[in-house]
């Protein structure tokens, strides 16, 4: 019994590890064909996201939202429902913190303190309430989730920037709400550096939603819904009820990591403000990688994290383009959904043998 789960623990290893591989390979063919050394890239990306005090902090900026789209996908995804709209909630929940702190309606009257904490809510609610369009239609009217999520974050990205551009324009030149109000920030953790305390709060998410999986009855309803949805409603575990608040939860975390976003780094809503590829994408990226294992997410957030901050800084020293992240990621998705190693592959079986030979 000790000997399957070992193979199927390296099986597990050597399907994460091997589409990692040739994800990187397919970026380095595309660093030499315009002219660069992928080492030499690899490296220099490498040494400064994780380096230097700088490129931690730097790194931890950029992971945060990251942190909270991944673990928000992961929790949905654990239960069988593919939320692929966390981009858009993420729009709206960074839509209704910008409009909190920016001061608008009578926000602007909110003491300092309060003012941040209420901002960070009501972005959470917002995302929680697009997600409950999904939701709704998924647990009463058995709609799809699939095309529905991810129709509505079109609906979000356009939603928002309509409401910027004819409701919240603020007094900058470009198209932008008018910037969070002092008492309304995120501090960062120094003014030089990306990262702020938001990145707590993304840890705490994370450690929460592990606990709750692992150690909870909800946890455990939450596992038998994404086995075996029939099972659990037949077992008595009121899955359209916990479909909802599967969604919702992830909503709100979606909707967190859009309000930290604004109030913490971009200080305004700008339209089309989360990067390409987009930060709920990347979310889904990380979700897949990690396997729906929320610590998992949080190392492989990190990783993503460095990546990004590493390849910015190679991109102003040495030209290399931005893109190459974009390229990697996506064919990480097209690697990651071919199955490298089973249980019938006799090239692996004989490599896993021979370590086991060595181990006893």
């Amino acid at each position: 019994m000790s000997t399957v789960k070992s193979r199927s623990r390296i099986y597990a290893v050597l399907n994460v590890l091997l589409p990692l591989f040739f994800a990187f390979l397919v970026g380095a063919v595309f660093t030499i064909i315009i002219g660069y050394n992928p080492l030499v890239v690899y490296t220099e990306i490498i040494k400064n996201a994780f380096g230097s005090m700088t490129g931690w902090m730097q790194t931890l900026g950029f992971a945060t939202p990251l942190i909270m789209t991944g673990i928000a996908t992961a929790f949905c995804f654990k239960a069988g429902l593919w939320n692929i709209g966390v981009e858009g909630q993420l729009y709206m929940g960074a839509m209704g913190a910008a409009i909190v702190g920016g001061g608008y309606f009578f926000f602007d009257k909110l003491p300092a303190g309060l003012h941040m904490v209420i901002a960070i809510l009501v972005g959470a609610l917002c995302g929680l309430i697009y997600a409950a369009i999904p939701a709704l239609m998924k647990a009463y009217l058995s709609v799809n989730e699939v095309v529905t999520t991810i129709m509505l974050n079109y609906a979000a990205t356009y939603f928002t920037a309509y409401l910027v551009k004819a409701h919240f324009q603020g007094s900058q030149t470009f198209d932008a709400t008018e910037e969070v109000m002092a008492g309304a920030a995120i501090p960062k953790f120094l003014s030089r550096y990306r990262v702020t305390w938001a990145v707590i709060l993304a840890v705490v998410i994370v450690l929460v939603i592990w606990f709750v999986e692992a150690r909870t009855k909800f946890g455990y309803e939450i596992s038998a819904i994404g086995r075996q949805l029939e099972f659990s409603e037949a077992a008595g575990m009121r899955v359209k009820k916990k479909i909802l608040i599967i969604f919702l939860i992830s909503g709100a975390i979606a909707g967190t990591a859009g309000a930290t976003e604004i109030l913490g780094v971009n200080k305004y809503f700008i339209p089309n403000f989360s990067t390409n590829p987009g930060l709920g994408w990347q979310g889904y990226f990380i979700c897949v990688l990690s396997k729906h294992n929320p610590l998992a997410v949080l190392i492989i957030a990190l990783i993503f994290g460095g990546f990004r901050y590493g390849s910015i800084t190679v991109q102003s020293s040495m030209g290399i383009p931005l893109d190459l992240v974009n390229i990697i990621q996506g064919a990480l998705i097209i690697f990651y959904s071919i199955q490298y190693v089973s249980d019938n592959t006799r090239i692996f079986k004989r490599m896993t043998a021979k370590l086991e030979a060595k181990r006893s």
